[in-house]
């Protein structure tokens, strides 16, 4: 993978390589990850603000590499590379929609069958222009296809919007805006923006009974040897009715920008325009609690129950339980298979079976 990131490089520039110190177990993939490109302090400021940070110790840290990659002294504890000289096709192809392209920065995503190539695009001050995804496998490339076909549809005010997608290299490329506004820390609790997302995700359509619902009807296709902890999940519904939503299906806080009151997500490469309301408030908190506090799945679970609640209409209150295990069986039946089975499968089937209440 790193062969193919090194064909997005901008052309004869050195690039810093930087590996996944201080990010959780998941992220280690015996290679460096990010490259930053060593231009001047501005570019190299705002570029390796792609590099990740959840907890508050890899937070820290970030913030000293950033420093220190700012000044300039990573080129000396540091790999770096130089790109291949001569014309940069990235910016052949993408010049007609971001004129002051001057240069990129790269992250390899996380090892597995899923895994992209991703690229901050900023002009030659270090301001972000947007960002592009790479994909040369099956697999990754079907993300970047729903991921484009969502964005030309999702609701206004809600995600960012589609500057291209079309074949590039070997591969296909997806090119969007960048959101405005910034991350925040993760927290436990959902502010009022982030209420006020969820509840315009909800479409305002005909209602259904849980077994008749489009998402989980597909959710009981895909479900496989899960399907009794499906018959499980389902019933906890009883005989409500619910609408259909937009769903991102892989909602947690690092994939949220806030601005002025607003509250916007990135990454729709899991997303649906069928999916099921407020599964992705609980995913958020599901994220916060397993991986920036590591909670126990029982704990985890009342939290996320009564996390969930000020987001839910009245009618729905009671069954946030049921909403938070339904959300959780949907991140295992999308991540496994074809993600291979760790510690986080065993935690989320613990977090669906524990009580909530």
């Amino acid at each position: 993978m790193i062969e193919a990131a090194r064909r997005l490089f901008p052309a004869g520039e050195e690039m810093l390589e930087l590996g996944s110190r201080g990010l959780p177990r998941w992220f280690d993939g015996g290679e460096p990850r990010w490259f930053v490109p060593a231009g001047g302090w501005r570019v190299r400021r705002g570029g390796s603000s792609i590099y990740p940070a959840f907890r508050r110790r890899a937070r820290a840290y970030r913030a000293a590499l950033r420093a220190w990659i700012s000044l300039g002294g990573a080129r000396f504890t540091h790999h770096t590379s130089v790109s291949g000289k001569g014309e940069w096709p990235l910016a052949e192809l993408l010049l007609p929609d971001m004129p002051a392209l001057s240069t990129a920065a790269v992250s390899i995503g996380i090892p597995g069958p899923g895994q992209k190539i991703t690229l901050r695009l900023m002009d030659d001050r270090g301001r972000v222009l947007g960002f592009a995804k790479y994909a040369d496998r099956p697999y990754p490339r079907s993300l970047l296809a729903n991921e484009a076909w969502l964005l030309e549809r999702l609701p206004p005010n809600v995600g960012p919007q589609l500057v291209r997608f079309s074949p590039f290299l070997e591969g296909d490329l997806l090119v969007q805006t960048p959101l405005p506004g910034r991350p925040r820390t993760p927290k436990p609790r959902l502010d009022g923006p982030q209420i006020d997302f969820f509840e315009r995700l909800v479409q305002p359509t005909q209602t259904y009974t849980v077994y008749e619902h489009p998402f989980v009807r597909d959710l009981y296709s895909r479900a496989g040897e899960r399907k009794d902890m499906f018959e499980a999940v389902v019933e906890g519904f009883a005989e409500s009715e619910w609408p259909l939503s937009w769903l991102h299906g892989d909602m947690a806080p690092w994939n949220l920008h806030w601005r002025r009151g607003v509250c916007l997500a990135f990454d729709w490469e899991h997303g649906s325009q069928r999916g099921f309301p407020y599964l992705d408030a609980a995913a958020t908190l599901i994220q916060v609690a397993s991986i920036i506090q590591r909670a126990e799945p029982p704990q985890a679970k009342r939290e996320v129950s009564e996390g969930i609640k000020p987001c839910l209409p009245a009618r729905y209150e009671g069954l946030a339980p049921a909403i938070a295990s339904l959300s959780a069986l949907n991140m295992l039946v999308s991540w496994y298979p074809p993600r291979p089975p760790d510690d986080y499968e065993v935690w989320l089937k613990e977090f669906v079976e524990s009580p909530g209440g």
